[in-house]
This record gives structure tokens, C-alpha cells and sequence, in this order.
């Protein structure tokens, strides 16, 4: 929790209110308080906040907003509550009101704690309640449980996995250790497998991959892909099914030109690390897919990635196939090696990469890294290969910190609608590019500005360490890219 912020936890379990007359002209007769039309009769009295139980998270229909409610406690003066965003470490509500709830955005996938104090009524000589404390998830509920020490190969072949609309869930246990001894085949239903706590760590046996038929979600976990060769942690399936075509997806008949299969579920790796990842990341097997949302969150993905050509982000090897939307935020990437021959995104055809030829007529695409830190990926091949030249895409490049990562420029094409502001770019082993800092985005503003980070050089760099915080890796960034506070947000001071 961020320290500027006070918690309701440390304040005085009664809280007497001196001025609170207004309050009290303002609030509900059903909330017990409108003294002109209604007297509780509750004086002299030590008053109890509801307890936990009783504090209710009532969700919206849509999921985007979330009320928090309590049963009324006669002869209060009113209630003091903090809702507090666990994960972020920040508070999203403190407030002193008269009523009985309150509402507040509701983020998925997120630990909260509510504290809440009943408030005393001087006028009434009733002395305030402690302080409850409630915590509660907007995880979406888990269909099992895998226990700790299970090969999920194993798991998977032995239960199966549930066919549904939207994710399959299933919790690792938090801190639990796993394998991947094969490849996973995961069909075409969307898995999400993720800790709700510490992260659990997958250790992959050579060869070992997560297979997709239409999407996936990995969520608070580290993954150990030490001496695995597999093409791509996550490998896009050969055999996609024909309901994912753009033919039976409506595209071609939208306007679409191309053949191929669109993965209409979200991709997502959210608070990943991969340890040792010699070749891709996502691989898309020669094989014309689309991914319609691909997310990367607060990730730090090691390399261990020589003089292959597997890209970080692969869908080289097929006739079209593109990401709609990609969102790359607060993540590092790292290399151990140099490498000349591998990108950071790669598509197969920079014409059939038009979202227009997959989608239909005048679909868009977006592309966007934002709040990253790269570092030697990769030293000398283009950071992007492949990409369409549209006004049809929108690329966002802020906030990113480039140490030796090779023609930045080749991410931002010249007529797509660009913005590129606070990005920093520093050469070690790769030769300065002038594009790099002199073209600019759609404002004029450069790609990039010439700044050294002050960050260790490639011989210094080691593997993840899944034992020591941020996984021992530390990009703390000097000068100018710190003032400005550019990169993986991790590496920063706390504002």
C-alpha cells in the first residue's frame, strides 16, 4: 500500500464525529437518521459495526461496476469505509457517508478489502464500532483446484477439460510447484490457469507447450523453460477448426480476401515469468491464424535466445495472419545472447497482415507497447518484420526503455496512425540507427530520444531467480529514461 494513503486499519477504532449536522440533513429515513420523521431510539449505547458476513459485493450486470453494501445500524452517525485495491496497493474509496453502500469500477481478476467503522452520534451519546475488515476477488470461480506436484499433462488427460462458453478456469495452488512434461493440447476451448496468491511455478520438460485452438490465459506464474526446444511456449495449433475460418466467421463476406482462421478468444499472459526461453514465445505453427486480443501484462520474459530466428512473438512461416490487437504493458524483456536473426514480432506477409484482408472492409488494428523495458532483443535484426504500412492501424509507443534492441523504427510503420512519446533508446552492441530518433509520430514528436539508461551490459545479465523479488531481475534505469519515468514501472521509485 502506497504510504501517502491511510488505512482505516490504523485509525481509531471509534471515530468521533464533532460536525456531522449536515450529514444527517442529508441522509434517508430508511437509513435511520432523519431525526424529523424517524427516532431509533437507540442512546447511551456502545454501537457494532455489521460484521464481515454481513458487508455484501453485489456486481453489475455488465461486471463494471461493484456495490458495497451493509445493514443499517440504528443510531449511528454515519459509516466510514475504504475500499482498497490489494493488488495495486492502492485505495480506491475512503469516504464518510450516511447511507448504507456505495459503488465504485470494478476491476477483474483483483484481491480488494473493504474496511468498514461504524461512526458514533454525539447527540445521541452513542460511541462508534470497531473497525471490520472484509476482503473479497473478482476472480472468476474456478472449476478445480490442481493440486501442488501434479504434471498438468497428466491432470488434463485424466479429468479432460470442460467445454464451455468463456474460460475453463482452474487455480494452481498459490506458490505450488508443477510440470509440463509434453505438449498440452488444450482443443478449442480457452483455459485460463492461473494462482490467486504467490506464483506457482511450471517447470517444462523438453518439448513442452501449451497448444492452442482459440485462446488461453496464464495468470501469477512462473515458468522454468530451461533446456526446452519447443518451437513456442505457446503453440497455435495445426488443425484449427473450420468454425474459427474467416469464411464461417462472417469476415469474407465483410469484405475479407484471405483464408484463414481467426482466434476470436483473448491470448494473455497477466504477472508471468519465463525463465530461459530459447526459442518463441508464441509461435504460430505455419499456419494462417489471426489472433483478435493479445495481452501481456506486468510480465518479465528472459531469453536464452542465440543465432535462431525464432522471434519473441512468431507468426512467420504462413500466407497472412496478423494481431488486431496487441497490448504489451509494464513488461521486461531480456536476452542472454546476442542474436541476429530473431525479431520481437514477426508476421508471415506484410499485405495479408491488413486487418481488412481478415476482418473485412475498413476493419482496424491496434498495436501497443506501453511502460516496457527491452534489453538486447534483439541486437541485429529489425524489432519488427512483416508489419502492414496502413492507416487501417493505430501504434501507441510510450514510455519504453530500448537498451541494444535493433531498428525500433521497424514497429512503427510510416503511414499507420502513430503515437511515440517518452521512448528512450540507448546502443551497446547494436549500431545506432538514425530512424530510431529522427522520424516521427503523427504529432512530430520523435520515436525515440538518445539516453543511457545505465543498465548492466549483456555479460552481467543472469537467468530469473524465481526465490529473490521481481525474480532477481532489477532494470532500475538512471538519468533522463528515470526522470521521466519510462520503462517496466517495477524498476521505478514509488511516486
Amino acid at each position: 500500500m502506497k504510504k501517502n494513503h491511510l488505512s482505516l486499519r490504523r485509525k481509531a477504532s471509534v471515530l468521533p464525529i464533532v460536525a456531522i449536522g449536515a450529514l444527517l440533513l442529508s441522509s434517508c429515513a430508511k437509513d435511520g437518521f432523519d431525526e424529523e420523521s424517524f427516532d431509533s431510539g437507540v442512546y447511551n449505547t456502545q454501537l457494532e459495526t455489521p460484521s464481515a458476513d454481513k458487508i455484501e459485493i453485489t456486481p453489475s450486470v455488465d461486471g463494471a461496476q461493484q456495490t458495497i453494501s451493509w445493514p443499517v445500524v440504528y443510531g449511528a452517525g454515519g459509516y466510514h469505509a475504504v475500499l482498497t485495491n490489494v493488488d495495486a496497493g492502492e485505495i480506491v474509496k475512503d469516504t464518510v457517508l450516511d447511507g448504507c453502500s456505495f459503488a465504485t469500477a470494478r476491476v477483474a481478476d483483483t484481491n480488494y478489502e473493504v474496511s468498514l467503522a461504524v461512526l458514533g452520534n454525539e447527540d445521541k451519546n452513542n460511541a462508534g464500532g470497531e473497525v471490520v475488515i472484509k476482503t473479497f476477488n473478482t476472480f472468476a470461480v474456478a472449476l478445480a483446484t490442481i493440486p501442488s506436484g501434479t504434471d498438468l499433462n497428466t491432470y488434463f488427460q485424466d479429468n479432460g477439460i470442460t467445454a464451455m462458453e468463456g474460460d475453463a478456469v482452474y487455480d494452481l495452488e498459490p506458490g505450488g510447484s508443477y510440470t509440463l512434461s509434453g505438449v498440452l493440447d488444450l482443443g478449442a476451448q480457452s483455459v485460463l490457469l492461473r494462482s490467486m496468491g504467490a506464483n506457482a511455478t511450471i517447470t517444462c520438460a523438453d518439448g513442452a507447450c501449451f497448444k492452442l485452438g482459440n485462446g488461453f490465459k496464464l495468470q501469477n506464474v512462473n515458468v522454468d523453460n530451461t533446456g526446452n526446444t519447443a518451437n513456442g511456449l505457446l503453440l497455435l495449433t495445426d488443425t484449427p477448426s473450420e468454425t474459427l475460418s474467416t469464411e464461417s466467421l462472417g469476415y469474407k463476406a465483410a469484405g475479407a480476401n484471405q483464408n484463414g482462421y481467426v482466434m476470436t478468444n483473448a491470448v494473455q499472459l497477466k504477472n508471468v515469468n519465463v525463465k530461459n526461453l530459447q526459442k518463441s514465445l508464441i509461435y504460430g505453427n505455419k499456419t494462417n491464424w489471426s489472433i483478435t486480443n493479445l495481452i501481456i501484462d506486468g510480465c518479465i520474459i528472459q531469453l536464452d535466445n542465440g543465432d535462431n530466428s525464432s522471434s519473441v512473438i512468431n507468426l512467420y512461416g504462413a500466407s497472412n495472419g496478423l494481431i488486431r490487437n496487441l497490448n504489451v504493458t509494464n513488461s521486461t524483456f531480456y536476452n542472454l545472447q546476442e542474436n541476429s536473426s530473431a525479431y520481437f514480432l514477426r508476421y508471415s506477409n506484410s499485405s495479408n497482415a491488413q486487418p481488412n484482408k481478415i476482418y473485412g472492409t475498413n476493419a482496424n488494428a491496434t498495436l501497443s507497447l506501453t511502460h516496457c523495458t527491452l534489453a538486447n532483443v534483439f541486437t541485429g535484426k529489425d524489432m519488427a518484420n512483416n508489419l502492414a504500412n496502413t492507416n487501417l492501424i493505430t501504434t501507441t509507443m510510450t514510455d519504453n526503455i530500448f537498451y541494444d534492441v535493433f531498428r525500433v523504427y521497424q514497429f512503427v510503420q510510416t503511414n499507420t496512425v502513430r503515437t511515440t512519446t517518452n521512448n528512450y533508446i540507448w546502443w551497446v552492441k547494436t549500431s545506432p540507427q538514425s530512424n530510431d530518433t529522427s522520424r516521427t509520430d503523427s504529432n512530430g514528436n520523435p520515436l525515440c530520444t538518445e539516453a543511457n539508461p545505465g543498465f548492466p551490459t549483456m555479460e552481467e545479465l543472469a537467468p530469473l531467480d524465481f526465490g529473490a523479488e521481481n525474480a532477481g531481475a532489477n532494470f532500475t534505469p538512471s538519468g533522463v529514461p528515470a526522470d521521466n519515468r519510462a520503462g517496466d514501472p517495477r524498476w521505478l521509485p514509488a511516486d
